[in-house]
């Protein structure tokens, strides 16, 4: 071997353990900084699905609360409007006492807020045929008593059987997922 090549070899071999190790130092770094993205992502998306559940969770609750109340309101003036049936023959021909209209419509106010809040297109769509099912026997002005209360008893079974029941069923799934 020549003279020249003793002197160059550690050189070389020098280089190349530099270059082996520089390189095995950016593939590992790489590696963790890609590791480090993905379970900062993880932990967003864990955050985000949190929160999401937390403010639909919250707004079902009120929703069914507010759903509660509204169908409570609607049999109070329901039982008004027939009290004016009897005595004047016209079913809802005479204005609501102090407060009880102002209730309603704070109570349906308070529904539709809350129903436009809610996530799920379908669940909206049935809270707003219970709001307007309820809605519905306080506009049949002089109409029969007897229709009156069917059509009373129709949306206290929309809001009962349907839609409080699917509110209630979202609130469970979101419990059963976050158990999970």
């Amino acid at each position: 071997m020549p003279a020249w090549f003793n002197s160059v070899w550690p050189v070389m071999t020098f280089s190349l353990g530099l270059a082996s190790t520089y390189l095995t130092s950016f593939i590992t770094e790489k590696r963790q900084i890609a590791r480090e993205d993905k379970a900062r992502q993880a932990e967003r998306g864990k955050v985000l699905s949190e929160r999401r559940e937390t403010f639909e969770l919250d707004h079902l609750v009120r929703l069914n609360e507010a759903l509660q109340d509204l169908g409570r309101i609607a049999a109070q003036v329901h039982l008004v409007d027939m009290r004016t049936s009897n005595e004047t023959g016209h079913y809802a021909g005479t204005l609501l006492p102090d407060g009880l209209s102002d209730t309603f419509l704070q109570c349906g106010r308070t529904v539709r807020m809350l129903r436009n809040l809610v996530l799920d297109d379908a669940l909206r769509a049935q809270v707003a045929q219970a709001a307007e099912a309820l809605h519905r026997p306080s506009m049949m002005l002089r109409a029969e008593a007897v229709e009156a209360q069917q059509v009373l008893n129709e949306a206290l079974t929309i809001l009962e059987e349907a839609t409080q029941e699917a509110v209630a069923q979202r609130i469970r799934e979101i419990y059963s997922a976050a158990e999970a």
